[in-house]
């Protein structure tokens, strides 16, 4: 199948075509009770999709509350970091064993090792015991989200069903950081961990019982469009087929880059374990292109060769795209106001998913609207970086609104996009890579703007509180714990809070830069990709 501008990409089936409005037979009749019985099964995709992000969200809002109870508010951001790191690694597995071996038992492996991440979280008495069932939670969500978004996805309605998705992530975002900070304050903050196990538990049971579910075939017919496909062949040899150097040099690479990420603020950049565990990585990323690179490797874990395809420029649009949200989340003074701002750019994002189904649906194309949608992303991201800087009220808040709205279109757009350009043989390799690429993207995103924001205002703090007695601990006591600042005399606040505001413009204009560069392989794409 060839697309351009002009065609569209969700076109009736050649058979429906054929039949003509009079064609309702038994063929028709059997794709419709396939249809029924596959809502099933995705109901339960969605929700587990919903379940990962509002797990991701909770944990930001109750990182600190379950570090300060092992007495390791210092390290909170681990909890974040094991999470990302486990979800990081294991998105190329799950991309690469769902091409050898169909999507059910990867998926169903990753609904048990996030149950058994969300239990140990649940249950640890270390913080160490913590960490690791972030690990595995992290593990877990990857197949969860990446697995799910594959089989959900059908040809025929890819921009509809992928609006969806997008919508059941945006919802979860929001949702999580509430109701955690809800449970932690109500329950505990351990069952905030152990109440997603039977949700997730259903959630597994609803997409096994659905995709296990199959109609004998009618003679001469082929599989209905859409339909998920489990392979009932025998299993390839795993050890034989598996790129399992590849995995393990792509996993130290990763966790070094998180793990040098993370002690950004502990450590200087020039200290000696930040440089070795620097190199590792870097050597580590090394190995793994040569590996991937190597002709004799029959079985690549992420083939090279889609990079040279408009795969990698799917791919290297999302890592770049995923750093400006970030400022969205700076302006908070406590966590209710700052759950409260995020909520414009959360129901702006589910109306852009929606909007964004549609109109690709309708009018079959998608890289004028990525293109449309980027330019009006950087318009906004403009408007802040020159209104934000001052005391902002409601209106200024509802900013994020139409922030939300353009990725929300964005991220849809472009999934179809590789969806419509990813060699079908590597389509589930593809996707992980896209949501790989959108996650070290966060991570970076989130690392970058984190410390220079800090630097800039560390730097504005000194020069505005220096004839302030005892500024120096005032400063290092601010930057530590930065609700500390209600505590200050008021005269001492307002400085507080200017330099805060002379340092902001920082934020949004990294968030331009990134939108300006994330526009660039946008153009590099094309709609006319065969399948």
């Amino acid at each position: 199948m060839t697309t351009d501008e002009t065609t569209h990409l969700l076109a009736k089936p050649a058979a429906d075509q054929a039949r003509g409005p009079e064609g309702w037979d038994e063929n028709t009749t059997r794709t419709a009770h396939i249809g029924k019985k596959f809502a099933l099964w995705q109901i339960g995709a969605l929700c587990g999709i919903l379940l990962a992000f509002a797990d991701t969200s909770l944990v930001w809002a109750t990182h600190e509350t379950v570090a300060s109870r092992f007495d390791n508010l210092e390290n909170s951001s681990w909890m974040m970091t094991s999470f990302t790191i486990g979800y990081c690694v294991t998105l190329p597995l799950y991309g690469r064993l769902s091409d050898n071996y169909g999507g059910l038992r990867p998926l169903i492996a990753a609904y048990c090792t996030f149950c058994i991440g969300c239990t140990l979280c649940g249950i640890g008495q270390a913080y160490w015991q913590v960490i690791l069932g972030r690990l595995a939670t992290g593990c877990g969500a990857s197949g969860i989200v990446s697995l799910a978004s594959i089989i959900i996805t059908a040809p025929s309605d890819v921009a509809v069903l992928r609006s969806y998705v997008n919508i059941a992530s945006t919802t979860g975002l929001s949702l999580g950081g509430p109701l955690g900070g809800l449970l932690g304050g109500t329950i505990g903050w351990r069952w905030s961990f152990l109440g997603q196990v039977p949700i997730a538990a259903g959630c597994c049971l609803l997409l096994a019982r659905g995709l296990q579910t199959s109609l004998p075939k009618l003679e001469g017919e082929e599989e209905p469009e859409g339909r998920p496909e489990e392979s009932e062949n025998e299993l390839k040899p795993v050890v034989l087929s598996f790129d399992f150097p590849g995995a393990i040099t792509l996993a130290i690479g990763i966790s070094s880059l998180l793990t040098v990420m993370d002690l950004r603020n502990q450590l200087p950049w020039e200290h000696p374990l930040v440089l070795s565990i620097s190199i590792v990585g870097f050597l580590a990323i090394v190995c793994f292109i040569i590996l991937e690179a190597y002709p004799g490797n029959r079985e690549p874990l992420m083939p090279l060769p889609l990079l040279k395809t408009e795969v990698g420029a799917f791919c290297a649009g999302q890592f770049v795209s995923q750093i400006p949200p970030y400022f969205a989340n700076t302006q908070g003074a406590s966590d209710t106001e700052g759950g409260v701002k995020t909520i414009p750019s959360s129901i702006g994002n589910a109306v852009g998913n929606l909007l964004a189904g549609q109109v690709i649906k309708k009018f079959g194309s998608y890289k004028r609207l990525s293109i449309i949608s980027q330019f009006l992303c950087i318009a906004t991201t403009l408007l802040i970086l020159f209104q934000w800087p001052h005391p902002i009220g409601t209106w200024g808040t509802l900013a994020t609104f139409p922030f939300g709205l353009f990725a929300g279109i964005i991220l849809s757009a472009q999934f179809i996009g590789l969806y419509n350009c990813a060699p079908k043989q590597h389509m589930a390799t593809a996707i992980s890579m896209y949501y790989m690429s959108q996650q070290v993207g966060i991570a970076l995103g989130i690392s970058i703007t984190s410390s220079l924001m800090v630097q800039r205002f560390q730097a504005t703090l000194l020069k505005n509180l220096v004839h302030v007695p005892g500024y120096e601990e005032i400063i290092r006591s601010i930057l530590t714990d930065s609700s500390l600042v209600a505590l200050l005399p008021p005269s001492v606040k307002a400085l507080v809070r200017q330099s805060y505001l002379n340092s902001f413009w920082v934020v949004p204009t990294i968030a331009t830069s990134a939108q300006v560069l994330a526009m660039l392989p946008m153009f590099a794409t094309t709609e006319k990709c065969s399948r």
